[in-house]
């Protein structure tokens, strides 16, 4: 699948396979790297959910350093964190991604109050990342090029020897194959979240963390831990359902899974 490069800018997003989850990246800088090659980033909460520390410790840990924001380390050192406007039109604080992979390391190091569970969750981050890479690598060594396919075939390799189990086709599969762009996922995404629950996923998000534990709330609301369920069954019924029409395909599985999960969806009139 040829790159569309013209669609990269600053605050795309884009979704990366860890492990058996799918998470936001964020473009810095679309020509970062070099001309048509982007930075990406990390945002806080996307990091905290796959990392293990908390989004608020990070945000209390960010300090301005010469009018520059920067997020300090229990080793001291600290580093630069980029507020950007995403393709969503949300804020997002970001950590360019090799920076978030020195921070990692520095925690490993250096842990200060960090606790063992969020340590051993950095160390996995890590260790996915590196055996990734290292078979980027040797593929192109190999054949001359990492193709997407490869790296498919690498992530679901890792998860089959993480957990013992086959590992079917997955969503971002099926979009990979269809030539959806990377950066138009988060569509297909919000179409899954304002099927199920009325809103796009951000906001549903953002929701999920404003009130949690509000018992006015509870009697009308889907918790986060049954969502995700709910997400990943849509997705799930999306791949199985699909002959020749994505938007088809979604409609029909929003349809099996708000009457599986009994959604209403509770706030469509948001």
């Amino acid at each position: 699948m040829a790159e569309n490069n013209a669609a990269i800018q600053t605050g795309s997003l884009i979704t990366v396979t860890y492990e058996d989850r799918e998470f936001e990246a964020i473009v810095i800088d679309p020509n970062g790297l070099g001309d048509g090659e982007p930075s990406i980033g990390f945002g806080f909460r996307m990091a905290s959910r796959h990392i293990g520390i908390p989004q608020q410790t990070l945000t209390n840990r960010v300090t301005q350093i010469e009018g520059v924001e920067a997020l300090k380390v229990p080793s001291g050192k600290v580093f630069r964190v980029t507020q950007i406007r995403a393709t969503d039109g949300n804020d997002y604080k970001v950590i360019e991604v090799a920076d978030w992979f020195d921070l990692s390391m520095d925690i490993l190091l250096n842990p200060g109050k960090i606790r063992k569970p969020a340590r051993e969750n950095i160390g996995a981050f890590l260790r996915w990342f590196a055996i990734k890479g290292f078979y980027a690598e040797a593929n192109v060594a190999l054949k001359g090029v990492y193709s997407g396919k490869s790296s498919r075939a690498t992530t679901r390799w890792l998860i089959q020897r993480q957990s013992g189990k086959p590992v079917r086709k997955t969503y971002t599969d099926l979009l990979l194959e269809l030539n959806v762009h990377s950066t138009a996922y988060g569509k297909w995404t919000n179409e899954v979240y304002k099927g199920l629950f009325g809103m796009p996923a951000v906001e549903m998000k953002q929701r999920w963390l404003l009130m949690s534990g509000d018992p006015k709330i509870a009697r009308n609301y889907i918790s986060e831990e049954e969502g995700i369920a709910a997400v990943k069954y849509c997705e799930d019924m999306v791949v199985r359902m699909y002959i020749d029409n994505l938007e088809e395909a979604h409609r029909e599985a929003i349809a099996l899974t708000v009457r599986k999960y009994k959604l209403h969806p509770q706030f469509s009139n948001h």
